[in-house]
């Protein structure tokens, strides 16, 4: 708690801009840890319900398993906050309309960012709206989880665990690899870097975990491979709908055919992916900062005779000198 709040004094004191984010950022994470208790003893009050339970019941077998293969859990997901909505915090992100430059926000001592996140959904609105009103391509999500990357001890939150019972422990499992890997692997002012990295390890390792916990065969690790394959599927189209776009943006052409083909472009995707927002750039910046390099880190790991220790010893050497620029 007191290293929270000397971050947050020294973040208020070093830029008056930032005042207002950091302070509801920092107010926001007051509020979780006041609402977080021991998962021990939550797991053994019997007024907790067998789903919660069970669910919090895998957690120190996951985070065992990520410590066995070089992801510290640096005193990570050993309380549990339970939180009266579907979201921790709804994310910000914005880019011009004809471009797929994201727009960045800087703080002092923790660097840039391409999106922002609120812990009331009211403010989140009111920023978007005043975004849009400036003339940005704007996406606003909620988000389930997030790591302060090693900043402070996260702890475990309702919004993390599956939405449905048929859903078993498999985003449990994956979200709690992908956030462990920011506490582990961090760079600042590299959102995709370390986005991207996070996405990898979340995946492979959710994988393997479900073979080790529930068996090659069993019907967890089946629909887990289904639901993989069903994110690249999309994946590939939304990859595809960025690189056309981004050679649009890039090229000779007016304004006005840039425009046309944009519109063309986001109906396009968002009729064939079936998506449940209406996309634009933001959007599009903001799968990308999730799934940039995926095939080389696939090659990595395989180059590192897939042991994890050493693939986080390569991506924990990567630091702001080995990036040409911020973000």
């Amino acid at each position: 708690m007191n290293k929270l709040l000397s971050v947050l004094f020294l973040l208020l004191c070093s830029s008056c801009m930032a005042t207002g984010y950091v302070a509801q950022a920092g107010m926001g994470q007051l509020d979780l840890y006041s609402r977080a208790q021991d998962i021990d003893d939550v797991i053994a009050d019997p007024d907790t319900s067998p789903r919660t339970r069970a669910l919090l019941q895998e957690v120190p077998e996951i985070v065992a398993f990520a410590s066995e293969r070089g992801l510290k859990s640096k005193g990570n997901y050993r309380q549990y906050v339970d939180l009266p909505r579907a979201a921790v915090v709804w994310f910000t992100a914005a880019s011009r309309p004809l471009s797929l430059e994201p727009k960045e926000w800087a703080f002092p001592i923790v660097g840039s960012f391409t999106y922002l996140g609120w812990f009331d959904f009211r403010t989140a609105l009111r920023f978007r709206k005043r975004l849009q009103r400036d003339g940005w391509d704007v996406y606003l999500r909620g988000v389930r989880a997030f790591s302060t990357g090693g900043w402070f001890r996260d702890p475990v939150l309702s919004t993390m665990f599956p939405r449905r019972d048929e859903d078993g422990y498999r985003y449990l499992i994956n979200v709690l690899f992908h956030e462990l890997t920011h506490a582990n692997v961090l760079v600042n002012d590299q959102s995709t870097f370390n986005e991207s990295v996070a996405s990898f390890v979340g995946d492979t390792m959710a994988e393997e975990y479900l073979v080790h916990r529930f068996g090659a065969d069993s019907a967890e690790l089946a629909a887990f491979r289904e639901e993989l394959e069903e994110d690249r599927v999309r994946g590939a189209g939304l990859a595809a709908a960025y690189a056309e776009l981004d050679a649009l943006y890039k090229s000779d052409a007016t304004k006005s055919d840039k425009r046309a083909g944009k519109k063309r472009v986001m109906a396009r995707i968002e009729s064939d992916l079936d998506l449940v927002q209406t996309p634009n750039n933001a959007m599009l910046i903001g799968f990308r900062t999730y799934n940039a390099g995926l095939p080389e880190f696939r090659k990595l790991f395989a180059h590192c005779d897939r042991d994890w220790r050493r693939f986080l010893r390569v991506a924990r050497s990567f630091g702001k000198a080995d990036f040409p620029k911020t973000q």
